[in-house]
């Protein structure tokens, strides 16, 4: 009795670690490149590409990073959300060969842009007689 249970405990063991030695993750990094800043607390959600059903969500640290794991082998889309800035999507794929993806510096471009002054010139068309 005890060397069933044993063998059964040891066969769950090793169906678990198969399971999750599939899984993979995700990680980057986001980043404003026009005020040369990291950018904290931006929203990270992870939709599968084909029908862009949620699958994971999480938000950056203090120092702009963030990391999903638990993946599944698949195509997916990684939407990038902050309220100062606009939105930005990145593709990318897991497989069984390659289980971990590092997107890197994942620029956003600010909602705010200030303009420089501008004139408007314009010259008046010649009058005609007819």
């Amino acid at each position: 009795m005890r060397l069933s249970l044993l063998l059964l405990l040891f066969f769950f063991s090793c169906s678990i670690k198969g399971i999750a030695q599939k899984q993979g993750t995700v990680k980057g990094v986001t980043f404003d490149s026009a005020a040369k800043k990291i950018v904290a607390n931006a929203t990270i959600t992870l939709l599968r590409q084909k029908d862009s059903s949620l699958v994971s969500f999480t938000m950056t640290d203090h120092a702009g990073r963030f990391e999903l794991t638990g993946i599944m082998p698949g195509q997916y889309r990684i939407l990038i959300t902050h309220i100062n800035y606009q939105n930005s999507h990145v593709n990318f794929s897991l497989t069984d060969n390659k289980k971990s993806e590092d997107l890197g510096n994942i620029i956003l471009n600010d909602k705010a842009l200030m303009l420089g002054e501008v004139i408007v010139k314009n010259e008046a068309p010649p009058v005609t007689l007819v």
